[in-house]
């Protein structure tokens, strides 16, 4: 170890979904994959985040994306382009699939972080 430390926002994560219920499920996958995750609810938390709390990408859905590009230069990663209609007649019951794979792919290459520093999930969805 060379005693160098990496930057606090290397892998934490906003997520700002105003008025969504998914903000928690995607705050778990971030979770789960090792990122830190802050939450922002409204505007007023958006702001608070992004003014006292470092992060490197900010998650959010495809209303919100102008909000966010007009308070913040962080890179935008919509969780919406991950949520894919589900084609599979055997499983009437799921009407969506959410390719969570893809998602923290993104998710790392908008932090521009290496590969490495956040291990693949070993699960498949």
């Amino acid at each position: 170890m060379t005693g160098e430390s990496l930057p606090s926002n290397l892998h934490s994560v906003l997520v700002y979904m105003p008025g969504q219920r998914g903000s928690y499920l995607a705050s778990e996958v971030l979770r789960s994959a090792g990122f830190e995750v802050s939450n922002a609810a409204s505007r007023t938390e958006l702001e608070l985040a992004l003014q006292f709390l470092p992060h490197g990408v900010i998650v959010t859905v495809t209303s919100a994306i102008g909000e966010v590009r007009t308070l913040s230069n962080l890179p935008v990663v919509n969780i919406q382009a991950f949520v894919l209609p589900n084609h599979d007649p055997a499983n009437p019951d799921q009407s969506t699939l959410f390719d969570r794979e893809a998602f923290l792919e993104r998710v790392r290459r908008n932090l521009g972080s290496p590969d490495a520093a956040f291990p693949r999930s070993s699960a498949t969805h």
